[in-house]
């Protein structure tokens, strides 16, 4: 079994997948690419991203319950655009789409990435492989591995990167050499710094999910129209 974590970037996705005390990284454009890239392997991936959507007949409503987790970060969650909205190449028609049946527009950082949750949502519907995505969340799981405390520090600087290691190295000792490996081997242009920091947080929580226990985030609306599950997964 193949564990890893997934977060978006400029270049399209960084995964990042742990063996035993081994990690590596992948860049990849597109997430259709990962049967390819894990040929007849069995894997589950932690992802930061929307899995399960609004519909004229159907509510997402876990982005609240996230955000009552996360309090003072609750502005790191966005809310999730529905799926006629995805799927609508024109922006302010996807916007408008998203008003009919959501009662709010779109913000500019949803519309970004708004191809990415169309890539995983058509991965999801159409999946027929070895490869399970499960939607995480980057600060929820740096607040259980921080005991159930709360990392308030910016990741996009050097004191918020440093504390998040702090934390990663209490599970994965020599995890701020793979974290520079990577850093390294990159470009600023194609991934950022805390992109590698989120992937590896999702990375080494599926790993701790998986060998001890699981955990999800959820509430009573658990399909969503195309009977994909709604959950944000965790380990505590």
């Amino acid at each position: 079994m193949i564990l890893g974590g997934i977060d978006g970037c400029k270049y399209g996705w960084i995964v990042i997948t742990q063996s035993e005390s081994k990690f590596e990284y992948y860049l990849i454009r597109k997430i259709e690419e990962l049967p390819e890239l894990f040929k007849n392997q069995k894997a589950r991936f932690f992802i930061d991203i929307p899995i399960g959507l609004s519909s004229k007949n159907f509510t997402r409503t876990i982005d609240a319950k996230l955000r009552s987790e996360l309090s003072s970060r609750r502005s790191t969650v966005f809310n999730a655009p529905c799926r006629p909205a995805v799927y609508e190449s024109d922006r302010a028609k996807a916007k408008e789409l998203n008003i009919q049946i959501e009662g709010k527009s779109l913000s500019e950082q949803t519309l970004n990435i708004k191809d990415k949750i169309q890539e995983v949502d058509t991965y999801i519907i159409t999946n027929k492989h070895s490869i399970d995505l499960l939607e995480s969340h980057p600060e929820i799981c740096f607040k259980y591995l921080n005991e159930a405390q709360l990392v308030l520090s910016k990741k996009s600087d050097q004191k918020g990167i440093a504390q998040r290691l702090s934390i990663l190295k209490q599970y994965k000792p020599n995890i701020d050499k793979f974290y520079n490996k990577a850093l390294k081997e990159t470009k600023r242009k194609d991934v950022k710094r805390d992109d590698i920091l989120d992937a590896l947080c999702l990375s080494i929580s599926n790993t701790l999910a998986y060998l001890n226990k699981i955990s999800f985030i959820e509430d009573f609306n658990k399909l969503d129209e195309k009977q994909v599950p709604i959950s944000v997964a965790f380990f505590k």
